[in-house]
């Protein structure tokens, strides 16, 4: 019993910094997704209310409220849509594999 509860708070104590690692990265994502597309409305200056631009602006103003599980399909949505690539998005190095093998980190 000692031995698992050991293991379960090595696990626990383990797995919080890699979750917040992940929140971070999509944080950032979410945030260089929506640069893009404030840069776009500004390149084509477009202002207007048809469903996509909706879309983008509720995945902008989530990605502002932390929400990113919505704002990052939004705004990938939105970007592919208009035909502009998007931002590249930065796997953390413990699970990032590069030629068929995994990088260690």
């Amino acid at each position: 019993m000692k031995t698992l509860h050991t293991c379960l708070i090595g696990g626990v104590a383990l797995g919080l910094p890699l979750a917040a690692t992940a929140q971070s990265m999509d944080a950032r994502y979410c945030s260089a997704l929506a640069n893009k597309y404030t840069g776009f409305l500004a390149a084509t200056n477009q202002q207007s209310q048809d469903p996509q631009a909706v879309s983008a602006r509720a995945g902008l103003e989530q990605c502002r409220a932390g929400n990113t599980a919505v704002g990052i399909p939004l705004l990938e949505s939105s970007l592919r849509n208009v035909g502009v690539d998007l931002p590249p998005r930065e796997a953390p190095s413990f699970i990032r594999v590069t030629h068929g093998h995994s990088k260690g980190g």
